[in-house]
């Protein structure tokens, strides 16, 4: 079975620019994602290509996302996944990406008996709640934008709840 962790990923990826020398908007990473991003377990499978949303349409649909008590950080992009993290005290957190489809359908296949589905703005969504192998729970949202070749993800630490996640979505301007 897929674990949740391996399409989170890009997320730490995505959040070790924020603490190195390299600025987020001047990162341009040159290396590939690696295998264990890119591949499911049995590496027969990726991700599918980079999304076609760019950075800058990204930073500007979540240009007013905010959460009482929680620190936005620096928007930031690598090989056309993009996030976003809200940073709270202790070691909570949400994060909004823009990532690559296959992502999502892989999330929507791990999910499928527990996850609810919607629309948003005449596009198609779900909500899940997933316990991974270890224990940890996690909820999410995503959204599908196929025109894009994207999927939009929401999730946060502790685990939000759906309505939570749902105010934070209402705050993306896409």
């Amino acid at each position: 079975m897929l674990h949740p962790r391996h399409y989170l990923a890009p997320l730490l990826v995505l959040a070790a620019f924020l603490s190195g020398p390299i600025r987020a908007d001047e990162a341009e990473p040159t290396e590939p994602r690696p295998p264990s991003v890119r591949n499911d377990e049995s590496g027969d499978e990726d991700d599918g290509p980079p999304s076609t949303f760019a950075f800058a349409e990204f930073k500007k649909a979540v240009a007013k996302v905010q959460l009482p008590g929680f620190q936005r950080m620096p928007e930031i992009s690598a090989e056309g996944d993009h996030g976003l993290i809200l940073a709270g005290p202790d070691d909570t957190g949400v994060m909004i990406m823009a990532q690559r489809a296959g992502i999502g359908d892989r999330f929507e296949k791990l999910a499928a008996d527990k996850l609810t589905r919607f629309k948003h703005k005449g596009h198609d969504a779900f909500f899940a709640q997933l316990t991974d192998p270890e224990g940890e729970e996690m909820a999410f949202i995503i959204v599908k934008y196929p025109e894009h070749r994207m999927g939009l993800f929401i999730s946060g630490k502790p685990v939000k709840p759906r309505g939570d996640l749902m105010k934070l979505l209402g705050q993306v301007e896409m």
